[in-house]
């Protein structure tokens, strides 16, 4: 098995003037912004932030009427070829200004104050969308490229976002179809698979982030959860079939059966996040058909020791293998590689026999026979 971690992806902000809805003062600038690279969200090719898109803006600072400075306002890419909100912005002239940027705009489950982002009943089945949030910039002002932490050779206020979410894909692949024995018999196996379902997996929940600290200016990062995982109400994926068909494995490639998708980060259980395999397994013996069996295998995600959790920011890519027999041997792929190096047979699961023969059930038998 394969886990990834994916980099984050990082947008910057380029900000340019002075105070809301109102005539820039002498020397005063209008906030704009400009987008960096972005590469991780399903969906979008390419390493640019996309012009379709937009991202959402709340910004605080002293004076202002009501407990925001910007408050929930969408930034898109307009006619001039600058991301801006539609309420032209303008920095202050006596004060500076704090901001949080979040993706996608708008998110009815997100709320925000100054030292805390919380999201709320989030339903990532319904919402396959890549939430992000940046951290906190603080205290910047008409010249953000000044500000200690602000992205090299940008000169705005850098949004650095960070996965809310992880990514899971699993794939499947077989790990042998073909034995020869000491004795020259033959074994060929194909296998396939005719539905693969993921099972136990939670889908709805929230989590909170709190400020890590409160400098003076500069970059804050926002403290995870414990275990950098969510909270989840019990309600779980649809165990709906992934695959539209039966596909044939072959031996040494990989079937796709979970096609990346986003999922709650959350802690795995024994017997609780699954993905439960339909096959078909037909065997021949020496050339000629012998025998064919469907039957469904399950496969737990946690991996004690290894992957115990689907973490934020997070992408997990599973390979399982899938083989024929039971073997036992050290190498799941090669049935050659016996765990016993003086026993060179596959260690399936062969039928044997027990003989025993049962005792003699004694009879007394008293008769009276007359002449």
């Amino acid at each position: 098995m394969k886990k990834i971690f994916y980099l984050i992806a990082v947008a910057a902000l380029l900000l340019q003037a002075c105070a809301k809805s109102e005539a820039p003062a002498a020397g005063g600038r209008t906030i704009a912004f400009q987008t960096a690279s972005y590469a991780t969200k399903l969906g979008i090719q390419g390493p640019l932030f996309p012009t379709s898109e937009s991202f959402g803006v709340f910004a605080w600072t002293e004076g202002t009427t009501g407990p925001y400075f910007m408050d929930n306002e969408v930034v898109s890419y307009q006619e001039d070829e600058l991301w801006k909100t539609s309420t032209p912005y303008y920095w202050p002239l006596d004060r500076t200004v704090d901001f949080f940027c979040f993706y996608p705009a708008k998110m009815t489950e997100l709320s925000v104050d100054k030292t805390k982002v919380t999201y709320t009943a989030f339903d990532v089945e319904a919402n396959q969308i890549d939430v992000m949030y940046a951290d906190k910039d603080v205290a910047f002002a008409d010249h953000p490229e000044d500000v200690p932490g602000s992205v090299s050779g940008y000169t705005g206020v850098p949004a650095i976002f960070r996965h809310a979410l992880a990514k899971l894909s699993i794939d499947v692949a077989l790990a042998y179809n073909h034995k020869e024995e000491a004795d020259g018999t033959v074994t060929d196996w194909s296998v396939s698979v005719n539905s693969a379902r993921l099972q136990g997996v939670y889908k709805k929940g929230g989590c909170e982030l709190t400020l890590a600290d409160t400098p003076e200016i500069g970059l804050v990062p926002w403290v995870k959860p414990q275990g950098n995982v969510w909270t989840n109400d019990g309600s779980v994926i649809e165990a709906k079939n992934l695959l539209s068909a039966p596909v044939a494995l072959t031996a040494g490639e990989s079937l796709n059966v979970v096609p990346e998708m986003f999922v709650l980060p959350q802690a795995l259980a024994a017997g609780q996040q699954k993905v439960t395999l339909n096959v078909t397994i037909k065997t021949r013996r020496n050339g000629a058909d012998f025998l064919s069996e469907t039957f469904d295998v399950s496969a737990d995600l946690l991996v004690p020791g290894i992957l115990e959790a689907w973490q934020m920011n997070h992408s997990l890519s599973y390979r399982l293998s899938v083989n024929p027999t039971r073997s036992t041997g050290k190498d799941p792929s090669d049935p050659d590689k016996p765990v016993d190096p003086s026993n060179p047979d596959l260690k399936d699961a062969r039928i044997t026999f027990d003989p025993a023969v049962g005792g003699w059930d004694m009879m007394n038998v008293d008769a009276v026979i007359n002449l």
